[in-house]
C-alpha cells in the first residue's frame, strides 16, 4: 500500500504545479508547459501509470508535444509511477538522468535550536505580491516572467507568503502552500548580499511554525539532493522521505 505521506506530497505537488502551468492529458500520465516562461519548473511530465504496452506510445506524445513547445522533454518520476521500470524504459529511448530532488519532511528526533538572524519575518500582503515576486525572482536569478505568471497561482487563501527584512529592506522570501491536510514550504529564497546571515533558517522556522498552526498533519518541501539548501533543511529539523528522479531528452 503507497505510503501516505509519499501520496499526499504527490497529490499537493500536481495540484500545485498545475495551477501554475497549461495541463495535458497524456492518458496515464499528465504533462504540464507554459508559453511565456521558458525554465523547467514548468515543462514536465508527471504522475505516470500505464501498461507496460502503453509506455512507448506516452513517451511518443510527450516528445510531440514538447518538440512542438521547442522545449526539453523532462519525466520526474516519483515510487508512485508505474510501470516500475520506467526509468529504464526512459534510458532505452535515449532519456538521461538528470536532477535527483528530496522530497522532506519536518521531522526533528529533537526541536531545532532557535534561527539566529538580524532579519524581520512578516507575512506578505497581497498590496505587496510584486515586491515579494521582485525579490524572490532576484533570489533565485529567475526572469521577473516567473513573478508575473504566479500573481494569479500565489495571491489566493491556500498560500501565505512571507518577506524578510534587513534594516527595512527586503531580504528574502518564502511561501507556505497548505491543501489535504500538508503544508509546503516554497521559493525559499534569500538576495545575494543578505546571505549567511541566518535569514533562510529564520524564514523556514516561520513558515512550520505556521503550517502547524493551521492544523496541517505534515510540513514538507522539495529541494536538490546533496544540496547546501538540503543541509540547511535538516539541521532545520527536515528529514528525507524519498527521492524523485528527473529524466531528460534535450530539444534539438
Amino acid at each position: 500500500m503507497p505510503d501516505e505521506l509519499m501520496t499526499t506530497f504527490e497529490k499537493l505537488w500536481v495540484a500545485l504545479r498545475a495551477s501554475w502551468c497549461a495541463n495535458h492529458d497524456f492518458n496515464g500520465a499528465l504533462g504540464f508547459s507554459h508559453d511565456r516562461a521558458a525554465m523547467d519548473f514548468f515543462h514536465r511530465v508527471v504522475q505516470v501509470n500505464v501498461d507496460d504496452a502503453q509506455v512507448d506510445r506516452l513517451i511518443d506524445d510527450a516528445l510531440r508535444l514538447f518538440q512542438e513547445k521547442k522545449y526539453d522533454c523532462m519525466f520526474t518520476l516519483s515510487p508512485l509511477d508505474r510501470p516500475a521500470d520506467l526509468d529504464k524504459r526512459l534510458e532505452r529511448r535515449g532519456f538521461t538522468e538528470g536532477m535527483l530532488a528530496s522530497a522532506m519532511v519536518y521531522d526533528p528526533p529533537t526541536a531545532p535550536p532557535p534561527a539566529e538572524t538580524v532579519a524581520e519575518i512578516d507575512v506578505s500582503p497581497d498590496s505587496e505580491y510584486n515586491l515579494w515576486a521582485d525579490v524572490m525572482c532576484r533570489g533565485f536569478g529567475h526572469d521577473q516572467t516567473m513573478g508575473e505568471v504566479g500573481r494569479s497561482v500565489l495571491v489566493v487563501p491556500e498560500v501565505r507568503r512571507y518577506l524578510a527584512r534587513v534594516d527595512g529592506a527586503p531580504a528574502g522570501t518564502t511561501l507556505v502552500y497548505s491543501q489535504f491536510g500538508m503544508g509546503y514550504v516554497d521559493h525559499v529564497a534569500t538576495l545575494p548580499e543578505h546571505r549567511r546571515k541566518g535569514i533562510a533558517s529564520a524564514m523556514i522556522a516561520r513558515a512550520v511554525a505556521d503550517s502547524q498552526a493551521m492544523g496541517n498533519r505534515w510540513t514538507t518541501l522539495e529541494t536538490t539532493t546533496g544540496s547546501n539548501a538540503e543541509r540547511i533543511y535538516q539541521r532545520q529539523g527536515f528529514r528525507i522521505a524519498y527521492h524523485r528522479r528527473r529524466y531528460i531528452m534535450p530539444y534539438e
